[in-house]
């Protein structure tokens, strides 16, 4: 009974697949007709002839994809005012910062700050950033996935159709036997296609949006250093020279004070002996002196 039940599905699912086979005979009459399986990728070849059916143009003209980086490195007289033009250009681009890190003391600062921009304004962006300090780097790349792009988007399109064949043979099952069958053939398909969709999203925004690392160094200016001359550099030489005495004098008691607070334990423990041996050293002493001396002979 098994095997007949067996052959009586095969034999619904053919007539089903037939069915759908005739009504989607316009659309299957493209190269991805013969798509039924999305257990292996299609090949490249294969995708990019997908892909040209369905363009209707040049490959190379109106399908390259293509993910483009840059990385720019910067001198700047202030991190705060680099970052905030440096944002504001990819804001003004369409895009955003998406990571920021300060390190270093005022005067030399340290800042590594990540931009996305919509891809065709790269070149753009990077103008505008030159422009917010003296620029000591520069590289830029471009890594071609045209191949990996067209081959995702034929798989998930196999999936997407090999999914709405099973629903078809799923609504057609009799025994629970063949839905169960079937339904784990379907979670299978709809597992691969939800892999490849997110793998191809993520793609899509390399593609869309490219990144640009931008290194900001903060080069020290001369306002802090004393520069002038006759009796107004006197003056100031000397009140710089105050100041600093004056700090030197603060950190020496401030180092004092904290000695003294390291010490204080070891100071109560020494007045806690040394108190009463010296009280009653005093006492011994006391009774000698008063003791009166023995009369001569």
């Amino acid at each position: 009974m098994k095997w007949l039940r067996a052959g009586a599905f095969l034999a619904v699912a053919m007539l089903v697949l037939a069915g759908c086979g005739s009504r989607m005979q316009t659309e299957e009459s493209s190269p991805d007709k013969g798509a039924g399986n999305i257990s292996a990728p299609a090949s490249p070849e294969r995708a990019q002839e997908e892909y040209l059916f369905l363009t209707d143009g040049s490959f190379a003209d109106r399908v390259q994809k293509l993910i483009r980086t840059a990385e720019i490195a910067l001198d700047v007289e202030n991190i705060d005012d680099a970052l905030a033009e440096t944002r504001r250009a990819a804001m003004m681009a369409g895009g955003h910062a998406s990571e920021l890190n300060i390190s270093g003391a005022d005067g030399a600062r340290f800042a590594w700050l990540t931009l996305r921009v919509p891809a065709a304004k790269l070149d753009q962006v990077l103008a505008e950033i030159e422009v917010v300090g003296k620029r000591t780097s520069l590289r830029m790349s471009d890594q071609d996935v045209t191949l990996q792009y067209v081959d995702l988007e034929a798989r998930i399109r196999n999936a997407e159709r090999q999914e709405a064949r099973l629903l078809a043979i799923l609504d057609s099952a009799k025994t629970v036997e063949d839905i169960l069958r079937v339904e784990q053939e379907l979670s299978r398909v709809r597992g691969q296609l939800e892999a490849m969709t997110a793998e191809f999203r993520y793609l899509r925004d390399q593609v869309d949006l490219s990144t640009i690392s931008v290194s900001l160094k903060e080069t020290p200016t001369a306002s802090p250093t004393i520069t002038a001359s006759g009796l107004r550099g006197v003056w100031q030489r000397g009140m710089a020279g105050l100041i600093n005495s004056v700090n030197a004098l603060l950190t020496g008691l401030g180092n004092a004070l904290v000695s003294l607070f390291a010490a204080f334990p070891y100071l109560l423990l020494l007045a806690g002996v040394g108190i009463p041996v010296a009280m009653a050293a005093r006492k011994i002493w006391a009774k000698k002196l008063r003791k009166p001396e023995a009369p001569d002979s």
